[in-house]
């Protein structure tokens, strides 16, 4: 009865979604294409031969990048079909494996759809990676007997106090989950107390450490400080930094937004602060002081080039994004104070001295200026990072090597 009620508000809420996603596609056209998928049709053929097919959902463009090397491994013994939500996360998908496996956006998460989708594919088992609990995907997968691993779970503190508001309905849909493996102890304990057996959990530490081989261009650039990943009202703290800045430094701003189609109107904001400031992608020999760069795919690059960087999504309460892949370029990280999404990760890169955590305006100001003006601080910060994120490799193994090994006994 309640995935009943569950899957008749999904069916109403469709409608709603699409209109959603309509309005969304008038900045990004990648919201109206492929919309057939979401209703598991022109779904994308399986090109390999291997004996069985796996289905990783990874939700957008962030679990799309930190996967890569699991989904790398799991493809040597299975045919993979990637499925994420979001455009960017879709064109990144694109980007990394071409025609090498089945990418799709997934269906709505409606009994019917997530089971017309199975019957298509017919997987050999349901990998979902971090904190993706669709109710209907679950229970769909656990009524055709496919077993269904959650994959580097994680559960915020946030997110944990909102399901407990429907733990009533939750504790059902977790029960139908094989094995959950997750980051830490203390998403271990949470997962408990929402009612999953301890039988059916292990920690297993971050994927995240386990940066993919990362081979950054070297770009003709002046010195820059970067400010990745930002969201709104993080770049406007940004610029009112840089204009004390530049002052003092020859350094160039370089914004890279979360979502690429915000760039405009950080360009827009940023002339209005009286900067000579250019696109990325229109970038030729005019003299600029701010850049926003306006593509995917190059953030490697440009936090291989800066000086310092600054992680967005975290001065404002978006819960952080991925820092562990600048640490690996041996670049010098600044973080707000917003990391619920990687609240164990930070809490370890705070205590290593391995990152600056600031909490306003003012601190990101003191913090770019004390990795400026100490070289020896910078390179101290920049060497804790990487060796901290040496420290806590080989979390992709093992939950491979598991997968693996429980597949092969499935059959």
């Amino acid at each position: 009865m309640k995935l009943a009620i569950y899957n008749l508000l999904i069916l109403l809420l469709i409608p709603i979604l699409q209109v959603r996603i309509l309005l969304k596609s008038l900045k990004d056209k990648g919201y109206r294409s492929f919309t057939a998928q979401r209703y598991a049709s022109n779904l994308a053929p399986v090109t390999n031969q291997k004996e069985k097919c796996i289905w990783f959902h990874a939700v957008s463009l962030g679990e799309v990048v930190a996967s890569q090397d699991m989904i790398r491994e799991l493809m040597r013994e299975f045919n993979v079909v990637l499925t994420t939500t979001t455009p960017t996360g879709l064109r990144k998908a694109q980007e990394i494996y071409k025609d090498s496996l089945a990418i799709n956006y997934a269906p709505w998460d409606l009994g019917p759809l997530v089971n017309k989708f199975l019957n298509f594919y017919e997987p050999a088992a349901l990998l979902i990676f971090e904190t993706e609990i669709w109710p209907s995907m679950i229970n769909s997968a656990h009524n055709k007997k496919i077993p269904i691993f959650l994959m580097n779970g994680r559960l915020s503190h946030q997110s944990y106090k909102a399901y407990l508001k429907v733990s009533w309905f939750l504790k059902d849909i977790l029960q139908k989950i094989t094995f959950i493996f997750v980051q830490t102890q203390e998403h271990q304990e949470r997962f408990l107390q929402l009612g999953l057996d301890s039988s059916a959990i292990a920690v297993a530490g971050s994927v995240k450490f386990d940066a993919p081989g990362l081979k950054p261009e070297v770009l003709s650039l002046p010195k820059f400080i970067l400010g990745a990943s930002t969201h709104l009202g993080e770049e406007e703290m940004l610029l009112r930094v840089f204009q004390k800045l530049s002052k003092k430094y020859p350094h160039k701003l370089f914004i890279c937004p979360r979502h690429p189609e915000r760039s405009t109107e950080i360009l827009k904001a940023a002339r209005k602060m009286n900067f000579r400031s250019e696109l990325y992608s229109q970038l030729g020999e005019q003299d600029y002081e701010v850049c926003i760069i306006d593509s995917i795919g190059l953030l490697q690059n440009f936090y291989y080039m800066a000086d310092l960087a600054f992680v967005g999504g975290s001065l404002v309460p978006r819960g952080g994004h991925n820092f562990i892949e600048p640490a690996t370029m041996g670049t010098p990280i600044i973080i707000g104070n917003y990391t619920f999404n990687f609240e164990e990760i930070a809490q370890q890169f705070i205590q290593s001295n391995s990152c600056i955590i600031v909490l306003n305006e003012q601190e990101l100001l003191e913090g770019i200026t004390s990795i400026l003006d100490d070289s020896d601080f910078a390179m101290q910060l920049a060497e804790n990072a990487k060796n901290l994120v040496a420290r806590n490799e080989g979390s992709t193994q093992t939950q491979v090597s598991y997968i693996i090994d429980k597949l092969g006994a499935l059959h």
